[in-house]
């Protein structure tokens, strides 16, 4: 009976390139590199090609610092006639400690981000605006000589109509029927120039009512005075007239006839009122009735 062969096992490969070979160019130097360029964490070395500015591990750092063999392209980018980087196994002299190269990287790293939150945003040019209508609290403070300002009001009341308008149509939130931050500032502007044109309107109006008024108040004197006399003479012939008994309009004078107050013909008088109010009874009982 044939015994059964064991199967073979691989050799266990080296973790990191093993070579003796030693390039002959100068070696370089950890601090000439800044804190971005090269990584000093401990078992994970690396450091930027100065020739083909590939990440490189580096190799023998408890004995001979040097730069892994490698190509000029990376790694992660082959390509079909890789070509060998003259900085393959060239010494690097490690003088920075693993402590002060993640200090300084730490630094560098607050100072870059300092620097990007720093960083001016896109200027954009404010649209030149004109003169402000004046405010409703001082037009009713200034009184009537500002009732002027009311023909520099209207256009700028109808300006602002025709921005709200313009931003209904463009933003797609007012157009919903809610209101943005814009559109609710355009609305206040507007609604503070009517009010302001309100107001100057009213100061307008009275200040044309009190200029009319002391314009027609020598006018009108002389018209009194034109009509005085007549109004003088039926005053005096209105007093010649028999004042009623039991009226106090005036007291009676002495040797004046008395006013009838009863009709002349009672029988007559009571056929014409009974007449009346049957012409009124049928008026309203012709209205009440329906078409």
């Amino acid at each position: 009976m044939a015994t059964p062969t064991a199967e073979p096992k691989a050799r266990k490969r080296r973790r990191k390139t093993r070579t003796k070979n030693i390039s002959s160019l100068p070696p370089l130097v950890a601090s000439q590199f800044t804190a971005s360029q090269i990584d000093l964490t401990p078992g994970k070395e690396h450091a930027i090609c100065p020739v083909c500015t590939c990440w490189t591990p580096i190799t023998g750092v408890l004995g001979t610092p040097v730069l892994v063999p490698h190509h000029t392209t990376p790694y992660q980018d082959p390509t079909p006639n890789p070509r060998r980087c003259s900085n393959s196994n060239r010494r690097i002299v490690l003088n920075t400690a693993p402590e002060e190269w993640r200090s300084e990287l730490a630094e560098r790293t607050e100072v870059s981000a300092s620097i990007a939150s720093r960083r001016a945003t896109k200027v954009l040019p404010k649209p030149k605006r004109g003169p402000a209508p004046t405010p409703v609290h001082r037009l009713a403070t200034q009184g009537p000589q500002s009732a002027p300002a009311l023909p520099r009001l209207v256009p700028l009341l109808e300006h602002a109509r025709r921005a709200v308008d313009r931003h209904h149509t463009a933003c797609l939130l007012c157009r919903a029927g809610r209101r943005c931050e814009t559109g609710r500032a355009l609305e206040i502007r507007v609604a503070e120039t009517q009010a302001s044109c309100t107001v100057a309107r009213e100061q307008l109006h009275r200040q044309e009512r009190e200029q009319g008024g002391r314009a027609a108040a020598p006018k009108r004197r002389s018209e009194w005075a034109a009509v005085l006399p007549a109004v003088r003479d039926a005053n005096n012939r209105r007093t010649s007239v028999p004042i009623a008994p039991g009226r106090a309009e005036a007291p009676a004078t002495a040797g004046t006839a008395s006013v009838p107050t009863e009709p002349e013909n009672l029988e007559a008088h009571d056929r014409r009122q009974a007449e009346l109010g049957k012409q009124y009874a049928q008026q309203k009982s012709s209205v009440a009735l329906p078409a």
